[in-house]
């Protein structure tokens, strides 16, 4: 009988939906690279990569731009793409390509060097690091499928010019949506829309809190991350239960987008 093979990429991490066994796979931590230096300065930065497996491991190394859509979800382009690329600031020792022995670790340094004649008018610059499997490791899926899998993973790197975290978010919208008729699961929306209008990138989180006016139960939702780069817009929606009496309600968000003190907090009145 023939089997059969395909190849899996993942990024991050192998697709949930297969249970495999596999001799491949690495680990890199961290996931995030942040510097702040002026035009001319240089700094260097380590990260950890590991080899889990009983397989030497061959890893290749390569840099892209990266971005946020308005959800959120993080897209990748080509190196030099963006406005906001520093992809080309970014020098990785030992090189371009190395190789991982059973169970070993190594630290990269990431050593990232501003042109003395930067553009100071983007207040970011962006780059994603690529470590990815070179020679794919055999595996199985959940049905006895053989298959090939290979294993990508990113680190961020962030860079401002600015020592000073010049942090802060303006609340463009806020709204209610009805539930689609087929929409069984949720009683509609809420939405924000913000924008970043600092200078500084935003790791931030949005707690959520709705009352019912007419009885006074309040009901706290999951709380929702957020990230932006400056000057980003960003939608942030969040599922009203199902459930949900009819009444009128207030909603409430508050954002932190900052320090403890770096809060903003809105209402909107709606009615289901």
């Amino acid at each position: 009988m023939k089997k059969l093979l395909c190849m899996l990429l993942a990024v991050a991490l192998v697709a949930s939906h297969y249970e495999l066994w596999a001799q491949a796979g690495m680990t890199v931590s961290p996931g995030k690279l942040y510097f702040k230096l002026s035009p001319g300065a240089s700094a260097t930065q380590k990260i950890v990569v590991s080899n889990p497996n009983n397989k030497e491991l061959e890893i290749g190394v390569s840099m892209n731009d990266w971005n946020y859509d308005t959800l959120g979800n993080n897209q990748t382009y080509d190196a030099g793409i963006l406005k906001s690329s520093g992809a080309a600031w970014v020098q990785v020792m030992p090189g371009s390509y190395f190789t991982l022995q059973p169970n070993e670790k190594r630290e990269l340094d990431i050593i990232f060097t501003v042109p003395a004649d930067a553009n100071t008018s983007i207040p970011v610059h962006t780059a994603m690091l690529f470590l990815t499997q070179l020679n794919p490791g055999d595996a199985k899926a959940a049905d006895g499928t053989s298959i090939k899998v290979s294993v990508r993973m990113g680190v961020k790197i962030y860079h401002a010019f600015s020592q000073v975290e010049e942090k802060d978010i303006e609340v463009v919208n806020f709204t209610d949506i009805l539930p689609v008729l087929e929409d069984k699961i949720t009683g509609g929306f809420l939405e924000l829309n913000l924008q970043n209008t600092g200078k500084m990138w935003l790791e931030g989180k949005v707690k959520w809190e709705i009352l019912n006016t007419q009885t006074g139960a309040r009901t706290k939702l999951d709380d929702q991350d957020i990230f932006s780069l400056p000057g980003d817009k960003r939608i942030v929606r969040q599922a009203l239960p199902s459930n949900m009496a009819k009444g009128k309600y207030t909603a409430t968000a508050v954002i932190n987008y900052g320090n403890k003190d770096e809060l903003k907090l809105v209402e909107l009145e709606f009615a289901r």
